[in-house]
């Protein structure tokens, strides 16, 4: 017991008691990898433990945090809690006691992303975060790591599972968003109030710490646009497909001359990107660097037993450089102290992108030319058009259905502002943007 690495666990929720029983069922592996024993002596709870079958005979479960963070003796203080007070507490006062922290708390490290790394820049213990985006992907290692001597200029992924089982089963069913979204909480892959995920707060969370580990920089989250899905309808996906593409909520961070682009949104994605093919509760994330080029990392984006697995190779990672004696080899996000800012993220009006547009009319050439002349005033050019029914009980209504080449966002809105001004228009503009 001496000569173990000693972890304080704050949280025995399913997070937590998937870390606990991994580390108990591992122990032997995990001794022969390090050459210790990695054993939590202090579990703080306030939820039942007695009906998880964990073995605590070499812990003390407590109802508060404070015997953690007193506690000279812990090494690694886990934080497993969630929510942004009790948590934040334990993760800054870890850190300014220079104990090592691991997290999943994708959103108390996006919402206080500078408080916290400045925070881990200064201590002698390191932050460990892996968790926190993309489960059981080894994301942010890869990317620190695996990418340490590239520049890396975008990437864009699928990292909400939810929002990917509900696109993919009204893809595969034909089935609106509501049936969808009833099915993933009947599964279990959905929770009842499924706000975070299908509004793309979530992924949100999680696209600006893959920005900050990606850009060795610090950035705003209420900066970064957020759009869900809940607007997709069937007929949308229905002619994705029919052209070539499938939708998906992408996450999306890019370097570009004039700055940082970063957004959530649902995007039309060609079948012939690797992106295309994720489908499920699944996760996927492609990173272009400068001389690797583009790569993809895929696997369970959430659930006990992969977020588990990265939470232990957080603590794993931690207690090597404690064998040792090392203090934080790596930067918390990959670049030295001196050099780190904080930028800005590009309002997504000054971004470019391509566009599908679905406008439902009463059917006319001159409705038709009235809708090219807007566009064309707005410096948006067509790439393709054509027509689709609305339905059987609607003859002299059509969908007139638009991809455009690149154009501004800006140009794009105040366009479509006046598309829905139209007389002949019967419904809002629906528009997707097209990731390439």
């Amino acid at each position: 017991m001496e000569d173990a690495i000693k972890v304080g666990l704050c949280g025995l929720g399913t997070v937590g008691s998937g870390v606990f029983r991994l580390l108990s069922e591992n122990a032997a592996l995990i001794r022969n990898r390090i050459g210790r024993n990695i054993i939590i002596t202090k579990v703080a709870t306030i939820d039942r433990y007695d009906n998880l079958g964990l073995d605590f005979s070499q812990t003390r479960v407590l109802d508060s945090v404070d015997d953690i963070l007193q506690d000279p003796e812990i090494d690694i203080v886990v934080e497993l809690i969630g929510g942004k007070t009790i948590a934040k507490r334990i993760v800054l006062e870890s850190l300014q006691a220079g104990k090592s922290v691991v997290t999943a708390n994708k959103a108390l490290l996006a919402e206080y992303l500078e408080e916290i790394f400045h925070a881990a820049y200064k201590s002698k213990g390191t932050l460990g975060f892996e968790a926190s985006v993309a489960g059981g992907i080894p994301i942010i290692r890869s990317i620190k790591q695996g990418f340490s001597g590239d520049r890396i200029d975008k990437f864009s992924g699928i990292v909400n599972g939810t929002a990917n089982y509900i696109l993919s089963a009204m893809s595969r069913d034909g089935i609106n968003f509501h049936n969808a979204l009833k099915d993933a909480q009947e599964r279990g892959y959905a929770e009842a109030d499924p706000t975070f995920d299908i509004e793309g707060i979530d992924a949100a969370h999680k696209v600006i710490l893959l920005m900050a580990v990606s850009f060795n920089t610090l950035f705003e989250y209420s900066q970064l646009y957020i759009e869900g899905i809940t607007g997709i309808d069937p007929v949308d996906i229905a002619i994705a497909a029919e052209s070539g593409y499938v939708i998906k909520l992408l996450g999306r961070g890019l370097r570009t001359e004039k700055g940082y682009e970063g957004r959530v949104c649902p995007a039309l994605v060609s079948k012939d990107n690797m992106l295309a093919s994720v489908t499920g509760a699944f996760n996927a994330v492609s990173v272009w660097g400068n001389f690797v080029g583009e790569t993809l990392s895929y696997g369970a984006g959430a659930g006990s037993h992969p977020t588990a697995s990265a939470v232990v190779s957080d603590i794993i990672e931690t207690a090597r450089l404690i064998n040792a004696g090392i203090d934080n080899p790596v930067p918390p996000l990959n670049i030295e102290a001196e050099c780190l800012t904080k930028k800005d993220i590009l309002p997504i009006d000054d971004t470019e992108s391509e566009y599908y547009l679905r406008i439902m009319l009463n059917n006319t050439e001159k409705s038709i030319n009235s809708i090219i002349r807007i566009l064309s005033e707005a410096d948006i050019d067509i790439r393709s058009m054509g027509q689709k029914p609305v339905s059987n009980d609607l003859p002299t209504q059509k969908n007139l259905i638009l991809f455009t080449e690149m154009a501004n966002e800006k140009r794009m809105q105040l366009a479509i502002q006046k598309l829905n001004g139209l007389s002949f228009v019967t419904k809002p503009v629906r528009m997707i943007r097209v990731e390439h």
